[in-house]
């Protein structure tokens, strides 16, 4: 049921209704109106849903139906009647009042809600790459941010070793499709609560919040459906590969001294010829069953 449907129901059908039912026990109880100051609930009723102009109506009604009854069931306190009606009529004002306070609340509630949700939207698209859809830097140091800092986690930074090839020679639009791609095979293999995002270029950092040792089968993983198969581009197949760097953050560290121990195992694995993992020689202990 649409809003509107619902309000004119509630707001104004059912307060009728117990219009009618209130003149009708009063009809039948016998010649008298000593119920019809009930009426003066009536418009209150309305304006819990219904706008100030059919909580208006509504009172209207009631005071009508107030005036007519009494007149033709009067108990002949032409006195008791009259304060009947002043009490409906002023019950009616006072309704109406009601209603507006509750619209312009309701308004401020719905602006409110509707700046804080393109709020939330502009905080996304300025959080989020647009090619990959991935967090962008600033996204994931948020989020990094405020996830503390009193567990250990692993820094896996990832670097795509061809993609200055394919830019050269099928252009960057191939490049960028190449990205997505990439993006995608990297997201699907992850939990979900490890993070990712685009750290800049053709770069990609991955956060987990286990041990080296514990996430090792991840990074394995990661690289072999990376590997394989080929991604299909409008130029062809194109075989992918990257290099992986990975560095322990332990609680107390400095997320850049680990990402940097994370920076440096990458630029080893590029040296020895890419599509390899290195682990930081400062992540003391730790080791990959494999880095071929």
């Amino acid at each position: 049921m649409s809003d509107k449907a619902t309000e004119v129901l509630l707001g104004v059908v059912l307060p009728v209704l117990l219009v009618g039912v209130i003149l009708l026990a009063d009809a039948i109880e016998g010649p008298k109106t000593a119920y019809v100051g009930v009426l003066a609930v009536v418009p209150m009723l309305a304006a819990v849903f219904a706008r100030p102009l059919l909580t208006f109506i509504v009172g209207a009604i009631a005071w009508t139906a107030a005036f007519t009854f009494g007149h033709f069931a009067s108990d002949g306190n032409v006195t008791a009647q009259t304060v009947r009606l002043i009490i409906i009529g002023l019950s009616t004002l006072a309704a109406v009042g009601a209603a507006t306070l509750r619209m312009r609340r309701e308004a401020k509630l719905g602006a409110a809600l509707e700046e804080a949700g393109h709020a939330e939207t502009l905080r996304i698209q300025a959080e989020s790459d647009s090619l990959t859809g991935l967090l962008n830097r600033r996204g994931l140091l948020r989020l990094l941010e405020s996830g503390g800092t009193a567990t250990t986690r692993t820094l896996t930074l990832m670097d795509c070793d061809k993609l200055k090839i394919i830019n050269d020679e099928y252009g960057h639009l191939a490049g960028d499709e190449f990205l997505r791609a990439l993006a995608g095979r990297v997201r699907s293999n992850l939990a979900s609560q490890d993070h990712i995002g685009r750290w800049g270029g053709d770069e990609f950092l991955v956060v987990q919040a286990l041990s080296v040792d514990q996430a090792v089968g991840t990074i394995l993983r990661l690289r072999e459906s990376i590997n394989a198969p080929a991604i299909q581009l409008p130029s062809g197949p194109m075989p992918a590969s990257v290099s992986i760097g990975v560095a322990e953050w332990v609680p107390g560290q400095a997320f850049d001294d680990a990402l940097a121990a994370a920076d440096r195992a990458l630029y080893r694995a590029k040296s020895a010829g890419g599509n390899r993992v290195e682990v930081s020689d400062e992540t003391v202990g730790k080791g990959l069953a494999e880095r071929s």
